[in-house]
């Protein structure tokens, strides 16, 4: 089931700019620990999203010195974030449980049923916000971790940062502004956990790094050699994956600004992809039928058949499971341990003229039994994955106007949003005049124990 595609070489190393200094990238310094089969031991626990910034802290430490530090920078870290939620009796408890979830959602064994205390929203519950610069059809939404902003972008090579408690506008790149770095319809957006980095693609091959709170341009990442389709960045790091029209992934290290290495497996042009804490990336490979893990540190992939059709959308569950979506209508869940869907829905999203609508979009609330699909029937669909991934139960749906092109949950799962367009994000093939393009925004209703 695993193979090594990957190119070899030079592709291991860290390929920084023109007259600037190569560094190589070591598999010693990146390479988990492996014992047992599992990819880091107890003590390794998320430490490494710490060692980037204080490395120069660590030039005269030995190995134990500097992993005490960098657990006792985690733990204060944990603690000032859980302080700041509401007021909390006992803080050593709110700490022991945090670590805890962080340990199994790092092992990929964390898992939270929360989709039966979801009810279907009311109808004040749903807005569409709309802007003047997203005159054509939206293609991507992202959200940050914090939930304070949104950003989108669209056909006409606009990309607008919105504030998501005023629910309003608060900066603009424009094709006619900054056309040196926008080329066209932007295709996808990705921010960093710790929204340091904002990274976009659009109708060339090209990758832009922006800063997401001023919009200025930082860097330009070249190498593709057509259109990026999808972007999306390792959770709690900085390292950038990019698929592309070109049958290749690539690997990036915004530490850096520089190149990593590629990949390469599909046969067809890669129409999507997602990753969480792992070095592991997941891509859906359109017409070649196949969804594909890049197991980085191994240097080999698994690859899972799908049923007969393009698969043009994959989202992640959780570390070991996933949901994908392809233009045949159906929506199949995954297992990393079975080449075969673990359970299928045929026609999700209902017939149009006797022919199954597309699946346009996924997005998962992470660790957690729930998901939602988009396609063009007028309808968000909520699912509910049960009888421990064994099916796929209907929650209810969202009634909306137009295409679904792109989606995402919030961090705490109690809000949805889309990008809406008249036409489906990759093309032309027909239209629906009667929709308002728009980012839509779903207040869910969630029932807390």
């Amino acid at each position: 089931m695993s193979s090594s595609f990957f190119l070899k070489g030079k592709s291991r190393q860290v390929h920084k700019r023109k007259g600037e200094k190569i560094i190589k990238k070591s598999k010693k310094q990146n390479a988990p620990n492996l014992k047992n089969g599992t990819e880091s031991s107890d003590s390794d626990l998320d430490l490494k999203k710490f060692s980037d910034a204080e490395e120069s802290e660590s030039d005269h430490e030995t190995a134990e010195q500097k992993k005490l530090r960098l657990a006792k920078k985690y733990l204060e870290e944990i603690e000032k974030e859980e302080a700041k939620r509401a007021e909390l009796k006992n803080l050593d408890d709110a700490v022991e449980k945090r670590l805890q979830r962080d340990f199994l959602e790092q092992k990929g064994k964390l898992h939270v049923n929360v989709a039966d205390n979801y009810s279907a929203p009311a109808e004040n519950d749903v807005k569409l916000v709309r802007a003047r610069e997203h005159r054509l059809s939206l293609t991507c939404v992202c959200i940050s971790r914090d939930s304070e902003f949104a950003f989108t972008g669209c056909k006409s090579g606009s990309i607008i940062k919105w504030s998501l408690r005023e629910k309003k506008k608060l900066g603009t790149l424009t094709y006619k502004t900054h056309s040196k770095y926008l080329k066209g319809g932007v295709t996808s957006i990705a921010i960093t956990t710790d929204s340091k980095y904002l990274a976009t693609s659009d109708s060339s091959p090209d990758i832009q790094i922006w800063d997401p709170h001023t919009l200025k341009h930082v860097h330009t990442f070249k190498g593709h050699k057509d259109i990026v389709i999808g972007l999306i960045f390792r959770k709690n790091t900085h390292s950038l994956y990019s698929a592309s029209k070109d049958r290749s992934v690539k690997s990036w290290s915004l530490d850096e600004m520089a190149y990593v290495e590629t990949l390469f497996g599909h046969q067809t042009a890669i129409t999507s992809i997602d990753a969480l804490t792992r070095e592991r990336a997941v891509t859906a490979g359109g017409r070649d039928t196949t969804i594909r893990i890049w197991k980085i540190v191994e240097e080999s992939q698994l690859i899972f058949n799908a049923p007969v059709g393009s698969v043009d959308e994959v989202k992640l569950l959780d570390e070991e499971h996933f949901v994908s979506g392809s233009d045949n209508g159906s929506i199949c869940l995954w297992s990393v341990l079975k080449k075969k869907p673990l359970c299928t829905v045929t026609e999700a999203h209902g017939l149009d003229n006797n022919v199954p609508r597309w699946i346009t979009s996924l997005a998962t609330h992470l660790n957690s039994d729930i998901f939602a699909s988009g396609s063009y029937d007028n309808q968000v669909r909520l699912w509910k994955v049960a009888d421990l991934y064994k099916n796929i139960v209907p929650m209810f749906s969202i009634e909306i106007n137009g295409f679904v092109n792109s989606m995402q949950f919030t961090s705490d799962g109690q809000q949805l949003f889309a990008a809406i367009g008249q036409e489906h994000k990759a093309g032309r093939w027909f239209k629906q005049p009667s929709a308002k393009n728009g980012l839509l925004i779903v207040n869910l209703t969630v029932k807390l124990k």
